[in-house]
């Protein structure tokens, strides 16, 4: 068995990753980090849980001075994928990057964030697989504030061919309780006009609201039955004569509905945001590209772009965010990609700008991006294709960056909630003792809590915990806990811990573990990949 070139170097560098991942870890200004001599994927690993997630490196630290701005508070929601991510999948993080939720266990995920369902919170997630050419098909899964399988739903429109993508560009729950998402069917269209085949096939966008308990459509909406496919920038190429090469030439990338029960929709391909009828379907206005309804003031014009929101809007006047990409891969509009947050005037149909967010080394991201309000009036911005993520004061001004990797390395939203959860599992404990001393070191975590103020230590005589004694508490100290004791004045069989909340009420207890399987060996994530490090070299 041979592996090429370019397998044995992703192998060496995974290697190499590996041995240098910390857990619990963040940097700051690391060079190291940013040349790659990390690794491309840089992750955190634990004793307690088999966790991979990305490392974060603070490029723009946060300042901690007294006159500094404030931070808005509340987790970040971010899904790293790409070939550099050892695991990819939904993640949440606090401030610091210590990691609160792997949700790798639902594999490559896009749009993910947090939704009120039926009065409460939950998460919703797209879950399947991407194409290249930047499209998906999978399905969409609610999560309750305990992890647990509320509801999942896909697209469910007419087959023309056979083929429809149900896609990971959008993931809402309306108001009235109905799932917002995106779809791909294929259809037959004449490509003459766009210099393509005369009996040609485009990957057509969709937008659907769904009645999540049936999965029967309440709304439908098909770009091709109501934007010519001139309005667009993407061509055809060489591609649109078959079913496998189909045109993508709207390509939807976000969704909202509003209080009047209209959508706003963005098209990636046509450069422009449309407000659609939410009875029939009719567009009502274009905002830029080809044919915009408004007059686009000084600053306001966008190629490329994605996730358009509403923030404040009544009938006269409205302010909007979205990211402006400013290109694709092969070609570029402007200098950088950039956040932007847009005054619109409904009655004199004109936009201008309000702010704008640039990134800290004024580079294009050639694909995905976000731009979020936070409670406090700062703004959030995920710049998808690259591995970086900062957040903004009002004005515009940079309070901080991270990156969360160097190589092939992005995450399609990076979004910011008060989130509070209490897994139905248990907490997990490992056990590590010294090989020279009398030290016993109980690492302790639990994936999802949110409530954990502190962790306490017990020690039992069998493996069902009977006249368990606590030995020791300590304050949670990120994602993984780690409480050493001496064993000498603390010699049990059996340890477990329990998760302890602010009112000092035990929120969740892990299973009692033997001692005597207590590793003699610190760096265990590490040491035990070289063995599968050393094979893949050989099999060079």
């Amino acid at each position: 068995m041979n592996l090429s070139n370019l397998s044995l170097f992703r192998v060496l560098v995974l290697c190499l990753s590996l041995l240098s991942a910390r857990a619990d870890s963040v940097l700051f200004r690391s060079n190291e980090y940013s040349t790659g001599a990390l690794g491309y994927g840089p992750f955190q690993s634990y004793f307690s849980a088999n966790y991979t997630p990305a490392e974060w490196n603070f490029i723009v630290p946060v300042n901690d001075s007294a006159s500094a701005p404030p931070l808005s508070t509340g987790y970040i929601f971010s899904a790293p994928r790409g070939a550099s991510v050892l695991r990819q999948g939904a993640a949440i993080y606090d401030q610091t990057g210590s990691l609160v939720w792997d949700g790798s266990i639902y594999g490559q995920t896009l749009s993910f964030s947090v939704v009120t369902y039926l009065g409460e919170p939950h998460i919703i997630l797209w879950s399947g697989s991407v194409a290249s050419a930047g499209v998906g098909n999978g399905y969409d899964i609610l999560l309750s504030t305990k992890y647990e399988l509320v509801a999942n739903f896909t697209a469910n429109l007419p087959q023309e061919t056979g083929q429809t993508l149900a896609d990971f560009h959008e993931a809402q729950i309306t108001s009235n309780n109905t799932a917002l998402i995106t779809a791909y069917p294929v259809k037959s269209l004449d490509l003459s006009s766009v210099q393509g085949p005369q009996q040609g096939w485009i990957l057509d966008s969709a937008m659907q609201e769904l009645n999540i308990s049936s999965n029967e459509p309440v709304f439908t909406w098909i770009a091709s039955e109501h934007v010519n496919i001139t309005e667009c920038y993407n061509t055809p190429g060489t591609g649109g004569g078959s079913v496998a090469e189909a045109f993508d030439y709207f390509h939807i990338n976000s969704i909202e509905k509003d209080d009047a029960g209209n959508y706003l929709v963005s098209s990636r391909h046509c450069w422009t945001v449309y407000y659609l009828d939410g009875t029939n379907g009719d567009i009502l206005w274009k905002m830029g590209g080809k044919d915009s309804s408004f007059s686009m003031g000084n600053g306001t014009e966008f190629s490329w772009q994605h996730h358009a929101r509403w923030v404040e809007k009544n009938d006269t006047y409205a302010t909007m965010t979205l990211f402006d990409n400013a290109g694709q891969f092969g070609q570029q509009q402007e200098q950088m990609s950039r956040g932007l947050l847009l005054g619109v005037d409904l009655i004199n149909m004109t936009v201008n700008l309000l702010t704008e967010f640039l990134p800290w080394n004024q580079s294009i991201s050639q694909s995905q991006g976000s731009v979020q309000l936070q409670p406090n009036g700062n703004f959030l911005v995920g710049f998808g294709q690259l591995p970086w993520t900062g957040e903004y004061s009002p004005d515009g001004d940079l309070l901080w960056t991270i990156q969360f990797g160097v190589g092939d390395v992005e995450s399609y939203r990076a979004l910011r909630y008060n989130w509070t959860a209490t897994p139905t599992d248990s907490p997990s404990i490992e056990l590590v003792s010294a090989s020279k001393s009398n030290l016993l070191s109980a690492h302790a975590s639990w994936n999802g809590a949110t409530e954990i103020v502190k962790w306490e230590l017990y020690g039992a005589s069998d493996s069902s915990g009977s006249k368990s004694i606590s030995l020791y508490n300590k304050t949670k100290d990120g994602f993984e806990t780690t409480i050493t004791v001496s064993t000498v004045s603390n010699s049990y069989s059996h340890y477990a811990v329990r998760a302890i909340g602010k009112s000092n009420q035990i929120l969740g207890t892990s299973d009692f573990v033997s001692a005597s399987s207590g590793l003699r060996v610190t760096g265990r994530t590490a040491l035990a990949f070289l063995p599968v490090c050393a094979v893949l070299f050989l099999l060079r």
